[in-house]
């Protein structure tokens, strides 16, 4: 099978190709490769290269920056997509899409599961949401993953922000009124490979299992790598950033336990796996 990853440069794009390219061919393109707002760059990619499958992973992901600007927003997280989804309907190819817990409201007390109302409460889950429903209008042979707090290898992110921090001694700031999944970019990479592979529809949401607030992420952090560090600890209103963020966006996996094929591991288990292949901890 060839498999043709776009965002194949980014957090999750990278451990998609690694995943992948152990049992199939595969192309890993960022955006100088292919520019998915571009309807005729996607076309070009595909005819040339002729996949089986198109994952995208590619996405603007800046929450405030998507909330300031939101034409990029939605070009990329809705427009680009929907381009996808086109020439993957015209070429009869499997399409596969990474979206987020932002869809969501937060005013759920328990896990999201994929049955549940979407209802985003900033651009990006907005722009998002839109991609979502781009795809479902078009292709009817998708895979829609939703998942939350990704952290992994390559990119910018929270997890990394407290390591660096406690390690550079740097003031870490956590807020306490926003509960997610957090999530291991690898093991995302492991199930939607799995789902590919036995020829899964759908939306499925791919966290690791149960959920934290920023502030006890940062607590568990501390404790695997037996550091304290200097918290300042704040409320969203506090914090103070451009896009309100959902106070629970938890997910549950709850597709793929009903179809048997939710096997994926504990946050807690996943923190400490990433923290110990990347920081020797």
């Amino acid at each position: 099978m060839k498999v043709l990853i776009l965002g194949g440069t980014g957090l999750l794009g990278t451990d998609l190709e690694r995943v992948f390219k152990a049992e199939n061919e595969v192309l890993a393109f960022g955006s100088a490769d292919c520019d998915i707002t571009k309807l005729d760059s996607v076309y070009h990619t595909v005819k040339t290269h002729k996949p089986d499958v198109v994952i995208n992973s590619a996405a603007l992901a800046d929450v405030d920056k998507c909330e300031k600007e939101p034409d990029p927003a939605y070009l990329v997280n809705a427009i680009g997509p929907k381009n996808i989804a086109m020439v993957c309907r015209d070429n009869k190819l499997k399409m596969v899409h990474v979206s987020t817990d932002y869809v969501f409201d937060g005013e759920k007390k328990s896990p999201y599961t994929e049955f549940d109302k979407t209802n985003p409460v900033n651009v990006y889950g907005l722009s998002k949401l839109a991609g979502e429903e781009l795809i479902k209008g078009i292709s009817n042979n998708y895979i829609i993953v939703r998942t939350a707090w990704l952290f992994g290898e390559h990119r910018n992110h929270f997890v990394d922000y407290v390591i660096n921090g406690i390690n550079n001694g740097n003031e870490i700031i956590a807020v306490k009124d926003m509960v997610s999944s957090p999530t291991y970019s690898l093991d995302v990479a492991e199930q939607i490979k799995k789902l590919v592979h036995i020829n899964q529809t759908g939306v499925f949401h791919a966290c690791n299992k149960g959920y934290c607030s920023r502030l006890e992420l940062v607590e568990e952090i501390m404790k695997v790598m037996k550091k304290s560090a200097n918290l300042a600890v704040v409320n969203q209103s506090q914090w103070k950033k451009p896009a309100k963020r959902p106070v629970f966006s938890a997910l549950r996996n709850y597709h793929m336990a009903l179809i048997n094929e939710d096997d994926m591991a504990g946050w807690r288990d996943a923190l400490k796996r990433y923290i110990k292949y990347k920081f020797n901890k």
